[in-house]
């Protein structure tokens, strides 16, 4: 992974700004095509936070997108951290885990399937 670093706080700023307004339009583009969402891309359902900056490029860390079912398709906006604790072996957060075992695997073989398509 590359490191962005800026010379003084305004380019992150700005940096920061262009980032979420992307992730906010990608939201958008997703809830469009009829996608269910928990919860917004700001705030983590697990803990209840919003997006870190790392520390030492005060740049901010995105929530990833956790599939609490892939059918239909319903996401919810998580840290890393929190997503660990969702899949945490000796004790997940079932609410959060509504799928069957092998329907990631077949919901991304048929997302690729339609990219191949495309």
């Amino acid at each position: 992974m590359s490191l962005i670093s800026f010379k003084d706080n305004t380019g992150s700023e700005i940096f920061n700004n262009v980032l979420s307004e992307s992730l906010h339009e990608n939201h958008e583009r997703l809830t469009n095509q009829n996608i269910s969402f928990l919860n917004n891309c700001e705030k983590c359902i697990v803990c209840g936070n919003g997006m870190e900056k790392n520390e030492e490029t005060q740049i901010l860390q995105p929530l990833l997108k956790h599939h609490v079912s892939y059918f239909p398709q319903v996401i919810a906006y998580v840290h890393c951290k929190c997503h660990q604790k969702i899949h945490d072996p000796e004790n997940p957060i079932t609410s959060l885990i509504q799928y069957e075992k092998g329907d990631s695997l077949k919901f991304y073989n048929q997302k690729k399937a339609i990219g191949a398509m495309a």
